[in-house]
């Protein structure tokens, strides 16, 4: 059996030999000496133990074993130098997988021009979003499921490292016939007698944990009813009169009849957001998406 280590760069050397059908010829193209390309190829024969090319005065020709051996080793080493070309670009984070976890809504905002400027600036990396609870999100992290959460907040996990990013002003959707509709904003305590919508989902629970901080502090019991739908259904049941529902900025992204949104006015009128990933993840893309937020997050 040949040796697994052989340089690869004798094959180089065969197949220049092969080409230029001379070892004079090969060797000035690779800038060596003929002997000292004549004793490689002695070697890498050697190690084979099968003679690659018949010598001649007028140049050198590939046996028919050594024809079938550079057809296919050739091959083989396009392969391997294709992977050597992936492998050096998943290090420097330009390809592989980067696996994002998330709360909140794209339609506009940081998170959803960070990911595109992202994805157009590392093409090759192949992006795998989870939204899911901010608890979701953290076990995420700290199981290895997910490179990075943004989620709102000042998360602080074992074993992990988290920056705050850029904040979004907090929002009431309402009824474009509700008696608050015409205000150009609105306080916590103009809502003490609203129900709040909050979807059985992924949003639910930072939701509802924002209402009740608020309005409790206020000395009365928010009402909170709770529907399994989605995200984009619970605003257009505002929509429909059925109760009111928080959004944070990069929700007016979309367009929702006869709903409209309107700011919140307190001393927590904002929702911070936060990136969390592990201290031991070495994803290199990783690395790029935590530089291009930092850039993204500053300019915002």
């Amino acid at each position: 059996m040949p040796d697994i280590a052989l340089d690869l760069r004798y094959l180089t050397y065969a197949l220049h030999v092969a080409e230029y059908g001379s070892f004079r010829r090969a060797a000035d193209r690779l800038n060596l000496s003929q002997s000292t390309l004549s004793r490689r190829i002695q070697l890498l024969e050697r190690r084979l133990g099968v003679p690659l090319f018949e010598r001649r005065r007028t140049g050198a020709k590939p046996t028919l074993i050594g024809q079938k051996f550079m057809r296919d080793a050739a091959v083989g080493a396009e392969h391997l130098r294709q992977a050597v070309s992936e492998m050096s670009e998943v290090q420097r984070g330009s390809a592989g997988e980067l696996r994002i976890g998330f709360v909140g809504s794209l339609a506009q905002g940081t998170l959803g021009n960070l990911l595109e400027a992202y994805r157009q600036g590392f093409p090759n990396v192949e992006i795998r979003l989870e939204e899911a609870t901010s608890r979701g999100n953290a076990a995420g992290v700290l199981n290895g499921r997910l490179d990075i959460a943004f989620i709102p907040g000042e998360p602080r996990l074992p074993g992990c490292e988290a920056r705050h990013l850029w904040d979004e002003e907090l929002y009431v959707a309402v009824s474009t016939q509700h008696r608050l509709a015409g205000h150009e904003a609105v306080t916590w305590s103009d809502l003490r007698n609203e129900t709040f919508l909050v979807a059985a989902d992924f949003h639910g629970p930072e939701v509802e944990g924002i209402i009740v901080r608020n309005v409790s502090a206020l000395g009365f019991h928010p009402k909170i009813a709770v529907h399994r739908v989605g995200r984009e259904n619970l605003i257009n049941m505002v929509g429909r009169g059925f109760g009111l529902t928080l959004a944070a900025s990069s929700t007016l992204g979309a367009i929702y009849p006869a709903v409209t949104f309107l700011p919140i006015r307190s001393r927590n009128d904002s929702v911070r957001w936060s990136a969390v990933w592990s201290s031991g993840n070495q994803n290199p893309g990783l690395k790029r998406l935590l530089a291009l937020s930092a850039t993204l997050a500053n300019g915002s």
